[in-house]
């Protein structure tokens, strides 16, 4: 990265097709309407019918189970050639698309079946009972909505885990908002009293519980009665337990800030109230960073908040997922390197956003910003209704993702709400997101996460806004919530070795005059996916010279976890003319694999080649290392007229004359008979 039940159960089912979902263990087939219905036996867990082709293709693929698509029909149910009583579902092992689509066409060529055709779910959409989601826009922008029917909400199933931790650093929050307190972070590490909670409710207020205030560090994290989070700065830039804003301030102003950021991370989602949220169940850590200086919440603390986010969810055993909807100007190799620890020690996600344009005039601007600049931290610049650029926002090289941020509703202090626009607003859309990625595939890592994440962002956003100077610099595209959740784990592809075929090759090195194939050995982590269809493109080394690639291009077909593939048949193919760059040089292999509609899987791994200027054996034209008489021959063809390579124009020149002529033989000649 710049700078990474119902469907719970039948995931495994179907995948991702654009905008519709195909069971991937199902094909559809219909009869011809002169051919017979099937009779379907089962026997000792083995299924047949009465229709040999189908019966021995089956038994073949292994299917586990073959029954009418719709029961009760009759003969005259039917469209035209479609008759229903003939329509069957066929259930199957694969679980892949690419068997998908290889044992459908196995059922396509049976001269009685008069088509085929995968299978689509259909599922009920999901609204959520919060009075105020109807003016939540960005919800069903980001196919939020499509991703919650993956849960039997009505039954119970509720998306998000409480175990997810979303992290606001920011300037505190309200954390006895009505929409935030009962997806507040109880930090059982500090439950003293042993009974499950670190807050509870007294009247209509919700307040640290009595009997985990001890006033012990009960956890052993450094930080004493830290209930639901920390306040790192306090008002004068002290520290306390309690990560509230200070009493008295503005309930819609500045220093609500980090409670609209709270609720967009993880609002309590389908409880009648307020907003709802992507993420819908996760638990909101509420960490302060700001102190007062003339009313304005300046971010005085954000990286002991960072760190603090980090650990405490870490020594928790749980996932942290840090939202840091502020920066400015200028590069601290402190800051990176405190980032770079919560992000490799820790395991944390770290999401910054991308900036708010030109502070003075909020007119869009190209630049860096920290900390949403550094590595290992998702950059997200804001987009209003659909997919718009709107002009006002920063944009660069080092964004990540786009992510609505026009018009978002959300908590502020006390029981309202406020509609608020900023890239500080599009980010927490993202780490909600990633919350309900996280509840939907636990088993997913940091890592996985954010690669996911990133590979399935909709890049409609360059279809919406074709202005060539945005091109790369919003990101890889629009967070798309159904499919970060639902698509199949990508693979993570790793260099292993090259084997280079160097064509009439003479010392077994690259030289300058020389054409090499080129086939590249990958390895696929066997902790990840499927890589499904991966394509190879080399790509020339910067600031060379005379090197031309021939054949650019590879199919290097599917590695399962765990498998190692190569580009046997297709080689890369390279031509090194006689000014060639020396040295070693670093080619970049760009990879493509998983690709379904706007989801792709995208890798670059660099290859190193070393072209070695080629010594000069003076008199051995042939280049086979021994001067003798069929050298006399290259020469006696070069007088004659034919055309010396660049080698032989050196090899062949003995006598240092700038020519090759007789005198040239006769040392030859000479040469061979001292020997």
């Amino acid at each position: 990265m710049k700078k990474y039940v119902i469907l719970a159960g039948l995931i495994c089912s179907f995948l991702l097709s654009k905008d519709e979902h195909i069971r991937k263990d199902a094909i559809l087939f219909c009869l011809k309407p002169h051919v017979s219905t099937l009779e379907i036996t089962r026997n000792n867990n083995h299924v047949s019918v009465n229709h040999s082709e189908i019966n021995k293709l089956i038994r073949n693929i292994d299917a586990v189970d073959i029954h009418p698509w719709i029961r009760g029909t009759s003969e005259g149910d039917h469209d035209g050639e479609i008759y229903l009583n003939r329509i069957y579902r066929v259930i199957l092992k694969s679980h892949n698309r690419v068997e998908l689509d290889n044992q459908k066409s196995q059922f396509d060529s049976i001269t009685d079946i008069l088509s085929t055709e995968y299978e689509y779910i259909r599922k009920p959409f999901f609204t959520p009972n919060d009075s105020q989601y109807g003016q939540q826009w960005f919800l069903p922008e980001i196919n939020s909505n499509d991703a919650w029917d993956l849960w039997d909400i009505s039954g119970g199933d509720t998306p998000g885990n409480q175990s997810i931790l979303l992290a606001s650093v920011d300037t505190g929050v309200d954390w006895d908002h009505p929409d935030l307190r009962n997806n507040m972070w109880n930090n059982l590490g500090e439950d003293a009293d042993g009974d499950g909670v670190t807050i509870v409710q007294v009247g209509n207020t919700w307040v640290f519980d009595p009997g985990d205030q001890n006033y012990i560090d009960d956890d052993d994290n450094g930080f004493i009665d830290d209930f639901i989070g920390w306040d790192c700065s306090s008002i004068s830039g002290g520290s306390d337990n309690n990560p509230v804003p200070p009493s008295g301030v503005s309930t819609g102003g500045t220093w609500a800030h980090g409670t609209h950021v709270a609720g967009l991370l993880a609002a309590t989602t389908n409880n009648g109230t307020g907003i709802a949220s992507s993420a819908f169940n996760c638990s909101i850590m509420a960490v302060k960073v700001s102190t007062s200086e003339q009313d304005y919440p300046y971010i005085t603390h954000g990286y002991d908040g960072i760190l603090y986010a980090a650990k405490a969810g870490h020594n928790a055993g749980q996932s942290t997922i840090i939202n840091n909807s502020w920066g400015g100007n200028g590069y601290s190799q402190y800051e990176q390197a405190t980032i770079n620890i919560v992000h490799e020690d820790y395991d944390a996600i770290v999401l910054a956003a991308g900036g708010n344009g030109d502070d003075d005039g909020w007119g869009e601007i190209e630049q860096s910003h920290y900390p949403s600049s550094y590595d290992n931290v998702i950059s997200v610049c804001p987009m209003g209704s659909g997919n718009q650029w709107n002009h006002w926002g920063t944009y660069h090289i080092s964004i990540d993702l786009a992510s609505p941020g026009e018009n978002i509703r959300s908590t502020k202090i006390g029981t309202g709400y406020a509609t608020w626009n900023g890239s500080s607003m599009a980010t927490p859309i993202v780490g909600s997101v990633i919350g309900l990625m996280k509840s939907f595939n636990p088993s997913w890592s940091q890592e996985q996460l954010i690669t996911m994440v990133l590979g399935t962002a909709d890049p409609v956003i360059y279809d919406v806004n074709t202005e060539g100077y945005l091109q790369g610099k919003l990101g890889k595209g629009r967070v798309d919530a159904l499919a970060a959740v639902t698509t199949e784990l990508f693979p993570r592809l790793e260099f292993v070795d090259i084997d280079v075929s160097i064509l009439d090759d003479t010392n077994g090195e690259i030289n300058q005059g020389e054409t090499v194939e080129l086939r590249t050995i990958l390895f696929n982590d066997p902790e990840w996916g499927v890589g499904y269809n991966i394509e190879g493109t080399l790509i020339l080394p910067d600031n060379t010279q005379g090197i031309s690639i021939l054949s650019q291009g590879a199919d290097f077909g599917n590695a399962s976890p765990g498998d190692a593939v190569m580009n046997e048949v297709e080689p890369f193919i390279i031509e090194f003319d006689s000014n060639a760059s020396l040295g070693d040089l670093e080619f970049s292999l760009s990879i493509i694999s998983n690709e379904n509609g706007h989801v792709k899987n995208q890798q670059v791994l660099p290859i190193i080649l070393s072209v070695i200027e080629q010594s000069v054996l003076m008199g051995d034209l042939n280049q086979d290392a021994i001067v003798n008489i069929l050298d006399i021959v290259q020469i006696v063809n070069i007088i004659l007229g034919s055309t010396p390579t660049p080698y032989q124009s050196e090899a062949g020149d003995l006598n240092s004359d700038g020519m090759i002529n007789v005198l040239d033989i006769v040392n030859i000649v000479n040469m061979i008979l001292s020997d």
